[in-house]
């Protein structure tokens, strides 16, 4: 079932029920529905519509993501808080018919496209509503990403491929009463398990709007009594070093749905502490893929022997295959997806199409979509890795930064960022709450677990690790953190 039908059909059961709560406002299904069919009116003057929409979360955004795909075209989501040279590069690219944006953003960005119309949500004079169930575009959204020369990649996502992704969503046993938290930003994928997690199931939405809730989540948890909490693990490493994962403050949530990067056994361990009967899942997934492939449900007894450098990635969902290739066994390799879950395509890029999406050999001829990421089965459970470009050479030895990374997490410090500098490693170990990093004790603990040579020969400690827009772990950012704070340092001494 297509996802603006799904919704539709819940405004229809629960028009009084609670959409939307952005905190000093809410929102019923009713107000939604017709929100929704307003947009729908305005982006129906256009055939097949496709909607840029840089709005923060707020209603006004969730309903033009609906309403694009009511209107009978798709949705290219821009993250607000992002370079304002990267949104033009987005829209240059995408060409899209109408921007929704505020005055001030859309003042900013829109001269990339001659002419674009711009809509500002707060000035829609229009009280028509768009008829009826519309008909549907293929194509869902297109995401762009960027890739590893920075340059945005945008992925086409079709109807189909989503469909299939919130169909999944059923097993996660949302009902109207649950109430899911939103922390992504809108242009990352994984917003998606939220927004329609929430709407396509007549439960509640709640954005994290300001910086102080995105710092200090678990409050925001407590006071909203959320249900359903689904982020990237870093967010448990924010409440961890915040010492704000408490049983008071987390005692709401029955589910924590991680998402983008490795989940490792310290952020399980803090949940479970406080939280014995709560579950938690951990998915896997590139955006090629529709958000994520995998699932694999963790508790109390049995998330310990999930654990190894990191949690179980899990078996895949319906419809959806992982297979292993290029590994000197088949219990190792690279991760490639098959699937009704794949990507169409890049938007505008069959070269770098035909590269990542092609009929494999190893697949029989059927249409797979190469990761990049190194997986290998510890007693038929699947863990990722390393990404295979994170490889480097140090001092003629290959040393997977991963592995680095994984030694250093052993030693009690759960967030770390390893790359090469010079002929050496160097390292960016975020704050543990606990003590402050003893350099030399360090060194000293990882030479018990990696070889001489692949021990960092620079260690910094900072408060909180750079984190992209998306909240996973920046290497670039933290290498110029790094540079930066090494010559303070030196000047110090």
């Amino acid at each position: 079932m297509d996802v603006v039908d799904r919704f539709l059909s819940m405004a229809s059961l629960y028009p009084e029920r609670l959409a939307i709560d952005v905190g000093a406002c809410q929102y019923s299904y009713a107000w939604l529905e017709e929100r929704v069919r307003l947009y729908a009116q305005i982006f129906s003057s256009f055939e097949q519509p496709r909607i840029a929409i840089a709005l923060p979360q707020e209603a006004d955004a969730y309903a033009s993501i609906l309403a694009a795909g009511l209107a009978g075209g798709f949705h290219t989501p821009l993250n607000t808080a992002a370079p304002i040279q990267k949104l033009r590069r987005i829209l240059h690219r995408l060409q899209p018919d109408l921007l929704v944006a505020r005055p001030k953003l859309a003042a900013e960005i829109a001269p990339a496209v001659p002419n674009l119309k711009v809509l500002d949500p707060g000035a829609i004079d229009t009280d028509r509503c768009f008829l009826g169930n519309g008909t549907r575009h293929h194509l869902a959204y297109v995401m762009f990403t960027s890739g590893s020369t920075g340059d945005p990649k945008g992925v086409m996502v079709s109807r189909a491929a989503l469909a299939n992704y919130v169909s999944w969503l059923e097993s996660l046993g949302i009902t109207p009463d649950d109430r899911l938290s939103q922390q992504p930003n809108l242009a990352f994928d994984i917003s998606m398990t939220d927004i329609f997690g929430a709407l396509c199931h007549g439960a509640s939405l709640h954005p994290l709007l300001d910086e102080g809730d995105r710092m200090l989540p678990a409050e925001f948890i407590a006071r909203q009594s959320i249900t359903i909490w689904n982020s990237t693990p870093s967010a448990v490493s924010l409440m961890m070093r915040a010492r704000q994962v408490t049983s008071d403050n987390l005692r709401s949530v029955r589910l924590f749905n991680f998402c983008g990067e490795p989940l490792v056994k310290q952020q399980l361990d803090a949940i479970f502490s406080v939280l014995p009967d709560t579950l938690a899942q951990n998915t896997y997934g590139p955006t090629e893929a529709t958000i994520s492939v995998t699932e694999q449900v963790l508790t109390s007894d049995n998330y310990e022997s999930y654990c190894h450098t990191s949690a179980a990635l899990g078996q895949t969902i319906p419809g959806m295959n992982i297979s292993l290739i290029g590994g000197r066994s088949a219990n190792e390799g690279q991760i490639v997806i098959s699937g009704p879950q794949l990507a169409e395509g890049y938007w505008n890029d069959p070269e770098k199409s035909e590269q990542q999406f092609r009929a494999l050999e190893e697949l029989s001829g059927e249409r797979g979509y190469l990761t990049g990421d190194w997986a290998e089965l510890r007693d038929d459970r699947l863990f990722f890795k390393e990404r295979i470009d994170f490889q480097v050479k140090v001092k003629g030895y290959r040393i997977e930064l991963d592995e680095i990374v994984s030694a250093i997490r052993q030693c009690g410090w759960p967030v770390a960022i390893v790359f090469k500098r010079g002929d050496g490693l160097a390292a960016v170990v975020e704050s543990n709450g606990l003590k402050p990093l003893d350099e030399r004790d360090l060194k000293a603990a990882l030479s018990n677990i990696v070889e001489a040579h692949a021990i960092p020969t620079w260690i910094l400690e900072v408060p909180r690790a750079p984190r992209s827009e998306n909240d996973k772990l920046d290497r670039t950012a933290a290498a110029a953190w790094f540079e930066e704070n090494l010559a303070m340092k030196k000047e110090r001494t």
